[in-house]
C-alpha cells in the first residue's frame, strides 16, 4: 500500500506506533528534567511548524534571530560554531532546494534588484579573498563574512514568500518581535535599577534594540496611513512597550533614524492627499502624535519609578552640540580617522573580511586613553569601504537605492491600502536606517543583517506583486 494511502487509512500497528512516539517524545524527558522536556516539547512543536516550508522556516530563523538575546543565541551555538539562525536558515534553503526540485521544475522568480544584490554578494566573495591575501586571521573572516552572506536570505523571501504571508504573516511578526524585545528592555531595566533611588539610571543597549525604530515606523505609518484597519487604540497600546524601551536605549542615532523616518511619513502622507486637501498641519499632527506617544509613556513610566529618564536623556541630548564632554563619541570620531586614514591605503578592494584596526579609545569612568583592537567600526559606510573597497559600498548603495525605489513607486501607484501602508512603512524604514548607518554598522556588520535582508526581501515581494495588480 502507498504511504500516503496508507495514513489516509491506518490500521492499528499504524496507530500504536504513532501513540508510542508520542509518549516517547512527551514523557521520557521527563525522566530527566523540566527543563529538557521543555525543550524537546518546544522544539517538537517547532519542527512540526516548519516542516517543508521554507517559508515558515524562515519566519522562525527571523524570530529567533531578533527575539533570543545574544547571551541564550551564544549558548545555544551549534559544533562547529555554527549559529542558531543560521542553522535554522540553512533548513529553510533545504526545503527550498526540495521545493525546487519537486514542485516548480527548478524555476526561480527574478526580481528587479537581483543584479545589484549579487554584485554585493560578488564583492563579499571578492573582500574573503583579499583578507586571504592580507594574511588575516582565518577564524576572524569567517566571523566577518557570515554577515554580508546572511543576504542570500533576500532570494528565499523573494521565492517562497508571497504578498498575503508579507502584509499578514512576516510584516506582523516584526512588530510583534518589537513588543517583545520592549517588554525585554524594560524588564531588564527594573531589575537593573533600586527603585527606592529617584535618581538611579541604567541604560539598557542590546543589539536587538535595532528592531525597535523598525517597528515603530512600520505601527507609525500604519497609524498614519490607514488606521481603520486597525483601531488607533490597538496601534497605541503596541506602541507603548516598543516606545518605551526605544527611550530607555537612550541612542542618539536610532532618535535621528526614527525621527527621519516620521518625517518621511508625514511628506509622504501629505503629497498623496489631493491637492486641494493639503494641509501642511495635518501630517505634522499625526506625527506628533506618535512623538507624544512615545514622550508621554517614559514620562508616566518615571513618575511611577521615580527613574532620571528625563535628565540621562537630556544628558545625552547635549552632545549634540558638545560632543567633547562625551568619551563614547570621541572614541568613536577617532575610530572614524583610523578607518578613513586605512581606507586611504587601499580604497578600491579595501582591507579585506577579517582585518582589525588599533584605535584610540577613552574609558568612560577614568576618561585616560588606551588602545584597543576591533573588527569593526559604528559606520556602516565605513565598515563596507575599509573591508570591501568601493566595490563592496557601491554595490550595496546600488541595491539599497533600487529597493527603496521600488518601495516608492507602489506607494505612488497601489490601490490596495495595505500595500500602499507597507510601502510607506518601507520608504520611512530606509530612509531612518539610511541616515542610522552613518553612526552604525548592523545593516551588515551584524546578525541584524539577516533581518534587514528579509525585510527588503518582503519589500519586493509586495512592490511587484502591487505593481502587477495595479497593472
Amino acid at each position: 500500500m502507498p504511504l500516503r494511502e496508507r495514513f489516509a487509512q491506518p490500521d492499528a500497528g499504524l496507530i500504536a506506533g504513532i501513540a508510542a512516539v508520542q509518549v516517547v517524545c512527551i514523557a521520557v524527558p521527563n525522566f530527566f528534567s523540566v527543563a529538557i522536556a521543555a525543550v524537546v516539547s518546544c522544539g517538537l512543536l517547532v519542527a512540526g511548524f516548519v516542516l517543508f516550508s521554507p517559508q515558515r522556516t524562515l519566519l522562525v530563523a527571523l524570530v529567533l534571530n531578533i527575539a533570543l538575546p545574544v547571551k541564550l543565541l551564544f549558548a545555544l551555538a551549534l559544533p562547529g560554531g555554527l549559529r542558531l539562525q543560521e542553522a535554522v536558515l540553512l533548513v529553510a534553503f533545504l526545503f527550498a532546494l526540495i521545493d525546487l526540485v519537486y514542485r516548480r521544475d527548478l524555476r526561480l522568480r527574478v526580481s528587479a534588484v537581483d543584479v545589484p544584490l549579487l554584485c554585493f554578494l560578488l564583492a563579499t566573495s571578492l573582500s574573503v579573498a583579499v583578507g586571504l591575501a592580507h594574511g588575516h586571521d582565518s577564524s576572524q573572516i569567517l566571523r566577518d563574512m557570515r554577515y554580508p552572506f546572511y543576504y542570500t536570505a533576500f532570494f528565499l523571501v523573494v521565492n517562497f514568500v508571497d504578498r498575503r504571508a508579507v502584509l499578514d504573516l512576516f510584516a506582523p511578526a516584526l512588530v510583534l518581535c518589537g513588543v517583545v524585545v520592549g517588554m525585554e528592555y524594560i524588564l531588564e531595566f527594573l531589575g537593573a535599577i533600586d527603585l527606592s533611588v529617584g535618581t538611579r539610571f541604567v541604560r539598557v543597549v542590546r543589539l536587538q534594540g535595532m528592531i525597535l525604530p523598525l517597528a515603530i515606523l512600520l505601527v507609525a505609518n500604519q497609524f498614519i496611513h490607514n488606521p481603520g484597519r486597525h483601531s488607533r487604540l490597538l496601534l497605541v497600546a503596541l506602541m507603548l512597550p516598543i516606545g518605551l524601551a526605544f527611550v530607555l536605549t537612550v541612542g542618539r542615532g536610532m532618535w535621528v533614524a526614527v525621527v527621519v523616518g516620521l518625517l518621511a511619513s508625514a511628506l509622504l502622507r501629505h503629497f498623496s492627499m489631493p491637492r486641494e486637501e493639503r494641509r501642511a498641519w495635518k501630517p505634522v499632527l499625526l506625527m506628533l502624535g506618535v512623538v507624544v506617544v512615545v514622550v508621554g509613556v517614559a514620562v508616566v513610566f518615571q513618575r511611577f519609578t521615580g527613574a532620571a529618564i528625563g535628565a540621562h536623556a537630556f544628558e545625552r541630548s547635549l552632545t549634540f552640540v558638545d560632543y567633547e564632554r562625551d568619551a563614547p563619541i570621541l572614541t568613536r570620531l577617532s575610530s572614524y580617522a583610523t578607518a578613513l586614514a586605512a581606507i586611504a591605503a587601499h580604497p578600491l578592494l579595501g582591507h579585506g573580511q577579517g582585518a582589525t584596526l588599533n584605535i584610540l579609545s577613552l574609558d568612560p569612568d577614568t576618561r585616560l586613553p588606551e588602545v584597543i583592537t576591533t573588527a569593526t567600526i559604528d559606520s556602516l559606510y565605513l565598515a563596507l569601504w575599509w573591508k570591501m573597497g568601493l566595490a563592496g559600498l557601491l554595490t550595496f548603495a546600488w541595491f539599497y537605492w533600487r529597493v527603496a525605489q521600488r518601495a516608492w513607486r507602489c506607494f505612488k501607484t497601489a490601490r490596495d491600502p495595505q500595500v500602499r501602508v507597507f510601502a510607506a512603512g518601507a520608504v520611512a524604514v530606509m530612509a531612518g536606517m539610511a541616515v542610522l548607518g552613518l553612526s552604525d554598522a548592523s545593516m551588515a556588520m551584524s546578525r541584524f543583517a539577516l533581518v534587514f535582508a528579509c525585510f527588503f526581501g518582503m519589500v519586493l515581494v509586495v512592490t511587484e506583486e502591487g505593481d502587477a495588480a495595479s497593472g
